[in-house]
């Protein structure tokens, strides 16, 4: 089955870039589109949030790792969720690495890859995901901290604005607070870049900032837009 999603997903993809890049005009003029700071945002909230098992699902699942005392391990599995009721469906393949370090103070690292794919009711997503070098502190507090970066691109296709481009998301966390007996994130921040192109091969970049506001909120600053993220559903405002 994951087999067959992702490979008419792909071809989804390739024929949308080859259908897309072009209007129905006898010249065959290139469509030139540049993919707004709007679409660059409802990318970054689908991709931190829990409903696709994005980013934030994997910092949750390694606060609680670290919460509970786990020892080192390294493990792969899937995740998935294609029934056809869910508002969300996905499927990846992961693999989480942990090593419990006995520094003084104490520390714990954790690095994680995922790739998959997810389709939601705004956009569809073949992508990849990594967290590399978390490193969780304050192991004896009621708050973890966090610091670390990672990555999440791939190619996406818009539906409501039925256009395909691509993506590459860069993130480097600071200082994130997370509540031991949640595993949600209080506080703190992620410093975001997300590039990529899109019909036409135009480029976009925008850099920003995301807040961790607790409850599984979060605003995001964008190229210079202000969105509200919900890190449970993925849903978005201005």
């Amino acid at each position: 089955m994951k087999k067959l999603i992702l490979f008419c997903f792909a071809i989804i993809l390739s024929l949308g870039w080859n259908s897309c890049g072009k209007d129905n005009s006898s010249n065959d003029n290139i469509v030139v589109y540049k993919i707004p700071v709007d679409i660059a945002a409802r990318y970054v909230a689908m991709a931190f949030c829990n409903a696709s098992a994005g980013i934030n699902s994997h910092l949750e699942n390694a606060a609680a790792f670290t919460a509970q005392g786990h020892g080192s391990f390294d493990t792969s599995f899937t995740v998935k969720k294609l029934d056809s009721a869910a508002a969300v469906k996905y499927q990846y393949q992961v693999v989480y690495t942990l090593a419990r370090l006995t520094t003084l103070p104490p520390k714990v690292t954790f690095d994680y890859t995922a790739n998959g794919s997810f389709s939601s009711d705004a956009i569809q997503s073949q992508d990849e995901q990594t967290g590399n070098n978390w490193q969780f502190t304050t192991l004896d507090q009621s708050q973890l901290t966090l610091n670390g970066s990672g990555t999440d691109g791939g190619q996406q296709y818009a539906l409501l604005e039925k256009v395909f481009f691509t993506s590459d998301i860069t993130y480097t966390l600071q200082n994130v607070m997370i509540d031991k007996l949640t595993c949600i994130a209080a506080s703190g921040t992620g410093q975001i870049t997300i590039r990529g192109s899109g019909p036409g091969g135009v480029a976009y970049s925008y850099s920003g900032t995301l807040t961790f506001n607790g409850n599984r909120k979060a605003e995001l600053i964008l190229g210079g837009s202000t969105f509200y993220i919900n890190l449970s559903t993925g849903s978005i405002t201005k």
